[in-house]
């Protein structure tokens, strides 16, 4: 941080505004992505999403078992907030729950475990959530656990899942171009992904 030399620093005031910081980063998922990306511009449309997903954290963990579903056209910013940036929030505030994030590709589910996983990584992140720490002892990108026993799976939809529970699914672009989506023999396989391996999954 730069400080003009016109103005003293005073640590006490940068002490009260970290911990302010850290709390707003806590207390609100924009501000945790925001504290991560500085650059983060945030439009009406990210902010409402961040809401939303504020409530669906809190439903999960009071157990009311809530559905939310994203539409956005690509490149609009949904992947970054709920796929690679709430994962890790709500470990932070829920750090037993198992999370199991589905792609079209195991390839690019393990991408966004790679993102997750290095959010929870981040000395920042650890001291905005410190009860939240990576198991050593397993951090491979397609499974991780947490030290208070939550877990984070990454696989393509249909891929192998079985025996693994999540509290939180995360299903980002389940078919990969226009040409699947107008397959009706890709769309049934999807659907039949779906419902019989997926929502069986949940907690």
């Amino acid at each position: 941080m730069t400080i003009p030399q016109n103005i003293e620093f005073d640590p006490v005031a940068e002490a009260k505004a970290e911990l302010a910081r850290r709390a707003m980063s806590h207390k609100h998922l924009l501000s945790f992505i925001q504290r991560h990306n500085e650059n983060y511009l945030a439009g009406w449309v990210h902010k409402d999403i961040c809401r939303r997903l504020e409530k669906f954290s809190q439903d999960v963990v009071d157990q009311k078992s809530p559905r939310l579903m994203l539409f956005m056209p690509p490149r609009h910013g949904k992947s970054e907030i709920a796929s690679r940036c709430f994962p890790a929030w709500h470990l932070g505030h829920a750090p037993n729950h198992e999370v199991i994030a589905c792609s079209y590709s195991g390839s690019l589910a393990m991408g966004f475990s790679r993102k997750v996983r290095s959010m929870i990584r981040d000395p920042l992140y650890n001291k905005v959530f410190s009860n939240c720490q990576l198991d050593p002892e397993s951090q491979s990108a397609e499974a991780w656990l947490t030290t208070a026993g939550g877990c984070y799976t990454a696989a393509g939809v249909g891929g192998p899942i079985t025996g693994k529970g999540a509290h939180i699914l995360v299903i980002d672009d389940p078919v990969k171009n226009r040409e699947e989506a107008e397959s009706q023999i890709i769309r049934d396989k999807t659907w039949d992904a779906f419902m019989d391996d997926l929502m069986s999954r949940l907690e």
